[in-house]
């Protein structure tokens, strides 16, 4: 259906794709917060069962993340990828933390909290993205962006807690240090690297280096398969999340629709989790705080991002911000090391939300940027007369 001046099918199909994602885990933390009530979670700094759950959570939500990443729709946009995912998530983790800093001058540690918002939640993005009124070219940035920003901002939240927090062995899971951290990663990426090459699909002329994968193309999927959880197993052991998220490139057995059931099964379990430590307090003030300024925080990094889009597509990106599985788990993370985590994420990432929710609606119902621009325009392709 043709989008129409004044039409509101938009905001329809923004509300339809948004409220339920945004009910659904209120819902599982409400549960979650009634079970707290009389279950109480044994949580420590030097991990234990809540440790390696909450590690193998993100290690599920993180490869699930990558697995979403596809070639930028315009190759000059590849540079805008590494910028959003590098420079960008610094930005905007620096941007927050200057608003917490001059909130709570009394408490650095909270400086980490604005790292594990500074991200875009690839679910929702994924859930919402067919719906939204951007060019492809536009809705492939912000794809790739939600998609590797998690690992990016998973890395920063163990520096910069090594550095901030007293006890950070519950986050690093054991690592003996951001050097021992890195070579840890590049270890398990070349070990994935030279397992894929052996496992992974080719052609029946193909030479296979083990006779056992020269059988049906079924023994190979299972060698695929157990190769995997053999992958995921290593980097929850040893908190190695941004080689398993650069393994998530090309490490990619055909899952089918079991990797999104994974994906959601990781975010039920750890908005239930979540709900189970609100049950002992959530700090409304500071949770909105900090989730207005990581939503301005991406509308500054967006306009810069976005430059060279349409208006229409800048003012989308801006609007893009959400939060949801990485931030949660993230917040479950940290829990042990700074006990406000939970109680001050969870009421952020419903603030974020919900401002998301509310703007994009608008921006739905508006005619703003669409009628005097074109939608897309490939780079070196303008229209003469027209101003990008």
């Amino acid at each position: 259906m043709a989008l129409q001046d004044g039409d509101p099918e938009p905001a329809r199909a923004v509300l339809s794709g948004f409220l339920r994602p945004l009910i659904l885990p209120l819902c599982l933390a409400g549960v979650g917060c009634l079970v707290g009530q009389w279950l109480t979670l044994d949580i420590r700094a030097h991990g234990g069962w809540y440790g390696w759950l909450s590690s193998g959570l993100l290690a599920v939500g993180l490869y699930g993340s990558a697995q979403g990443i596809r070639s930028p729709q315009a190759r000059g946009d590849l540079y805008r990828i590494v910028v959003a995912i590098t420079f960008g998530v610094v930005l905007k983790a620096a941007l927050i933390a200057g608003v917490l800093w001059v909130a709570f001058p009394d408490d650095p540690e909270y400086l980490v909290l604005a790292v594990a918002m500074a991200q875009i939640d690839p679910l929702s993005v994924s859930a919402m993205l067919e719906s939204r009124d951007m060019s492809p070219r536009a809705k492939s940035l912000l794809a790739a962006w939600a998609s590797f920003d998690d690992p990016v901002t998973t890395v920063l939240v163990v520096i910069l807690g090594s550095m901030v927090l007293e006890n950070t062995a519950g986050v690093a899971s054991g690592a003996q240090g951001y050097a021992t951290t890195l070579i840890g990663n590049l270890v398990l990426l070349a070990m994935a690297a030279a397992v894929w090459a052996a496992l992974r699909n080719r052609g029946p002329a193909d030479a296979v280096p083990f006779a056992v994968l020269r059988g049906p193309q079924q023994v190979r999927r299972v060698l695929q398969y157990a190769a995997l959880a053999a992958l995921l197993a290593t980097a929850t052991w040893q908190f190695l999340m941004l080689g398993l998220a650069l393994s998530a490139l090309f490490f990619r057995p055909e899952l089918g629709a079991w990797l999104g059931r994974a994906t959601n099964t990781a975010l039920v379990v750890a908005t239930l989790l979540l709900g189970m430590l609100l049950a002992r307090g959530a700090d409304f003030a500071a949770g909105a705080m900090l989730g207005v300024a990581t939503f301005v925080a991406q509308i500054v990094v967006a306009a810069v991002v976005g430059l060279g889009f349409s208006r229409r597509d800048r003012a989308s990106l801006c609007l893009s911000q959400q939060n949801g599985i990485t931030a949660i788990i993230l917040a479950l993370l940290l829990e042990p090391a700074l006990p406000a985590a939970v109680a001050i994420i969870a009421p952020a990432i419903l603030v974020v939300n919900v401002l998301h929710l509310a703007s994009t609606a608008l921006l739905a119902r508006s005619n703003w940027g669409r009628a005097t621009e074109p939608v897309d325009t490939p780079p070196g392709k303008e229209t003469p007369g027209v101003r990008p």
